[in-house]
C-alpha cells in the first residue's frame, strides 16, 4: 500500500500541509508532453523535458486537491528508477504549490487523443509558468480518483 492509494491516505498527505477544506476533491496527475515534442522523437522529448525542469514541472507526478480555497499540488518523485508507477512515488512536501483562486487565470479540459481514457488539463496561472498534466479517467489502484476527477471535469469543463 502506498501513502495516496486511498482517499484517507491522500487526505492524511495534505493535512500535513494543513491543506484540507470542507470539499476536498483529489486526483492524480502526471506532465503532458506536447504532441509537437513527440514528432520530433528524443530530441523533442528532451527539449520538452529541458523546458519543464527550468520551469519547477518536472515531477514524475501530482497529487492534486480542489477545495474552497484553490489549488494544492503535491509533486511526486520517483523513488524507483524509470518507473512512474503511483506506488513507487513519493510527496515531495518541501515543493508544494498552492494556487488561489486569485491568481487562477483558466483551467482548460480537452480530449488527449479521439477515443482516449486520458484528458489534457492546462492549469494557467498569473505570472507563473502553467501547468500541462495529463490525467487518467480511472486509477485502478485509486479508487477515489475517478470520482473525483469526473467532479472536476463536470465543473471546469465545457460550460
Amino acid at each position: 500500500m502506498f501513502a495516496f492509494e486511498t482517499y484517507a491516505g491522500a487526505m492524511n498527505l495534505f493535512s500535513q500541509l494543513n491543506y484540507i477544506g470542507q470539499n476536498n476533491c483529489i486526483f492524480y496527475a502526471t506532465n503532458a508532453v506536447p504532441t509537437t515534442a513527440l514528432m520530433f522523437g528524443a530530441v523533442g522529448g528532451a527539449v520538452s523535458s529541458a523546458r519543464m525542469t527550468a520551469n519547477n514541472r518536472n515531477w514524475a507526478g501530482y497529487l492534486i486537491n480542489v477545495n474552497e480555497f484553490g489549488f494544492g499540488i503535491i509533486p511526486m518523485e520517483g523513488t524507483k528508477a524509470l518507473s512512474l508507477k503511483a506506488e513507487d512515488l513519493a510527496p515531495r512536501f518541501d515543493e508544494f504549490f498552492y494556487i488561489p483562486y486569485q491568481q487562477l487565470v483558466s483551467v482548460t479540459i480537452k480530449r488527449y487523443t479521439i477515443g482516449s481514457s486520458i484528458k489534457r488539463v492546462i492549469i494557467e496561472i498569473s505570472n507563473a509558468p502553467k501547468f500541462d498534466l495529463l490525467v487518467q479517467l480511472k486509477q485502478n489502484k485509486m479508487p477515489y480518483h475517478e470520482g473525483c476527477f469526473k467532479a472536476f471535469c463536470d465543473f471546469y469543463g465545457k460550460k
